[in-house]
C-alpha cells in the first residue's frame, strides 16, 4: 500500500502519524477453536535503511481516544509525503472480511481540537483473508 500525502493546507503539520487498525474477524467458528486474532503483520518501508519496519497494527472492534498516540513526522505547507506499507496474513490467523482503517492523527493538535483538526484524515480499505 503507498499512502502520498499533500498538504496543500494554510499551515505545517509538526507531528503526524498513520494509525492503522482492522476489526476482529468472526468466520462463524465456535469461539474456542477460532485463530488468534494477532494474525496479521504491518511493515513499513525504511527508506534510511532499505529495509521493512514493522509497525502497529491495532485488531479490535472499538477506537481509542486519538489523544492516546504520540509522536510522527513534520509535513510542511506545500510538501509532499509518500509512505509505503505491507500488510501480511500470518499461517494461523483468522479468515474473513473487514476493512483496514487508516487514520491520519495529528499528536500535535491541542487538547479539546475539533475532529477535523485532530484527524485531518481517514480512509478505510476493503480487505479479505482466506485460505486457499
Amino acid at each position: 500500500m503507498t499512502f502520498t500525502l499533500r498538504n496543500g493546507n494554510s499551515r505545517a503539520y509538526s507531528h503526524l502519524r498513520l494509525v492503522f487498525q482492522m476489526e476482529i474477524l468472526v468466520d462463524g467458528t465456535p469461539a474456542a477453536e477460532r485463530p488468534p486474532h494477532d494474525g496479521f503483520t504491518l511493515e513499513r518501508w525504511d527508506r534510511t535503511t532499505g529495509t521493512w519496519r514493522r509497525e502497529e497494527l491495532r485488531i479490535a472492534n472499538d477506537t481509542p481516544p486519538f489523544s492516546s498516540y504520540a509522536g510522527g513526522f513534520a509535513l510542511a505547507r506545500d510538501t509532499v509525503r509518500t509512505e509505503r506499507y505491507r500488510l501480511r496474513a500470518l499461517d494461523a490467523g483468522p479468515t474473513g472480511s473487514t476493512p483496514l482503517m487508516v487514520n491520519l492523527i495529528d499528536t500535535g493538535a491541542p487538547e479539546g481540537a475539533p475532529l477535523h483538526r485532530v484527524r485531518p484524515a481517514s480512509f478505510s480499505i476493503p480487505h479479505t483473508t482466506r485460505r486457499d
